[in-house]
């Protein structure tokens, strides 16, 4: 987190309030859908979420103020959809895919493929644990860099 910058109660509530939306939904919101949501406007909300970005809660879209990733789950399709009951998320990476399961206390299956040779994968997570899987995770950035280019990693 950014020295200069303190976490407040009002970064708190408007955390919670995106990760509700984004749980009961099962996407990221569009800032002015998010705005109308909560019945603010949409520059009180589009502050709110700068805020969030700088203090590393967020990443929002490139010469953007939209939402691009909420921890774990990411705004637009990637290889790592995550379906658990009737709703699904995507997530930016394998750790993220099964970070969403465990956050929610819900059993899950992750469907990827494998970077190496693009063969098809299915993860399943049952009471938060990941279920047996003939699988190898490669992290290629250390987590501590993760940050220098969060889209990347």
């Amino acid at each position: 987190m950014p020295k200069s910058l303190t976490y407040t109660p009002a970064d708190a509530a408007l955390r919670f309030s995106l990760y509700h939306f984004i749980v009961a939904n099962g996407r990221i919101p569009k800032l002015r859908e998010f705005a109308s949501t909560l019945n603010r406007p949409e520059k009180l909300i589009r502050t709110g979420l700068q805020r969030l970005a700088l203090l590393h809660i967020i990443v929002l879209q490139p010469d953007s103020t939209e939402i691009l990733r909420a921890a774990p789950f990411w705004a637009v399709p990637t290889n790592f959809p995550v379906r658990s009951e009737d709703r699904s998320w995507w997530a930016s990476c394998i750790w993220d895919a099964l970070a969403i399961p465990v956050m929610l206390r819900r059993d899950a299956v992750i469907t990827s493929s494998c970077a190496c040779c693009d063969s098809a994968m299915e993860l399943r997570v049952r009471d938060g644990r990941l279920a047996r899987a003939p699988s190898i995770m490669h992290f290629a950035v250390p987590a501590a860099h993760w940050y220098e280019d969060i889209v990347f990693t």
